[in-house]
């Protein structure tokens, strides 16, 4: 059977899963985790509060801002877009997404870790999200093995 989105559970969010990072990386990795690696949560209400960098006078100034509708699905388009440059179909919109973290990663930020240092090792030219996908595939077999 080929893998898709829909075959991801729906679940609460347990101790030892990771928050997918809202964006095409985290997207991507919870992909290739698998649908046994990954669950999915019904999103409530996004943050819309962000913050703008502006240079002034030479000088960083930090405005805030807020999204808008147009902007919270061009970010999901955005996601979609590099989901579909590694091969992967669109993102289900909706949900937060959870990836279970392997035993020797204790925490979310060794998670993440374990995963960036992997593709660093493994190909640290990669920029592209298909060849991205096929290191993130060695890395995370690793992980769960």
């Amino acid at each position: 059977m080929e893998q898709a989105w829909d075959q991801v559970c729906d679940g609460a969010r347990l101790e030892g899963w990771a928050e997918a990072t809202a964006n095409g990386w985290g997207a991507l990795v919870a992909w290739v985790a698998g649908p046994t690696n990954t669950r999915r949560v019904p999103a409530g209400v996004r943050d819309r509060h962000t913050e703008v960098l502006v240079m002034s006078d030479g000088a960083v100034v930090r405005q805030p801002s807020m999204l808008s509708d147009d902007d919270l699905a061009s970010i999901d388009d955005d996601i979609d877009t590099y989901l579909a440059a590694a091969g992967v179909p669109p993102l289900p919109r909706g949900y937060t997404w959870f990836i279970r973290r392997p035993a020797q990663c204790p925490t979310d930020a060794a998670f993440w870790s374990a995963i960036n240092h992997g593709v660093q090792e493994a190909a640290p030219d990669a920029v592209e999200p298909l060849e991205l996908r096929l290191v993130l595939d060695g890395i995370l077999r690793a992980l769960y093995a």
